[in-house]
């Protein structure tokens, strides 16, 4: 979905539904994703051009890649850029502690936690190299996760992983 959504937007077809994912995805900028989720999250849009388009998708090499055709209508001095800006960031002090099938003694950093963080896309038309408009896309929050720790309860006796076990669910790293 943020494949197409990408695609949509430099085709400017307009987006009717768009939410983002609830936490930074690596693969594009803040606000530049798009998340679809059963009846939850969708993408929608739709053709406000003069003219019909033609959009296909291709899948090769595990890659995907949306092609939108239709009669180009906009000038050829006239370009648009999309430019994510990071308007707030919210760090995560939480800590998880996680069982893992390592040995008794066991404990490493599985995840550094993410940082959240609320932007904006801004659509920005420039004719003859000059920009003409900027105007806002969208707004997405994502949300900061904490780091996990992995903790081993892997032991020949049972009492002992069973002990490990029950600190573990309590989320207390004194206990563990």
């Amino acid at each position: 979905s943020t494949t197409l959504y990408n695609a949509l937007l430099l085709a400017e077809l307009e987006i009717t539904e768009r939410y983002e994912h609830s936490m930074l995805v690596s693969y594009v900028e803040p606000s530049m994703d798009a998340a679809i989720a059963d009846d939850v999250k969708d993408l929608k849009f739709r053709n406000n051009l003069q003219d019909p388009v033609y959009i296909e998708a291709v899948l090769q090499d595990g890659n995907v890649t949306f092609n939108i055709y239709g009669k180009e209508t906009r000038s050829a001095e006239r370009t648009v850029e999309y430019v994510s800006e990071t308007l707030e960031t919210t760090e995560s002090d939480e800590t998880r502690y996680v069982a893992t099938e390592d040995a008794i003694g066991t404990m490493y950093t599985q995840n550094e936690g993410q940082t959240g963080l609320t932007a904006q896309l801004w659509k920005i038309v420039y004719e003859n190299g000059t920009e003409v408009s900027r105007e806002a896309v969208n707004y997405s929050t994502y949300l900061a996760s904490g780091k996990t720790i992995a903790v081993g309860t892997f032991s020949d006796n049972e009492e002992d992983s069973a002990k490990i076990n029950a600190a573990i669910e309590t989320q207390d790293e004194k206990q563990i």
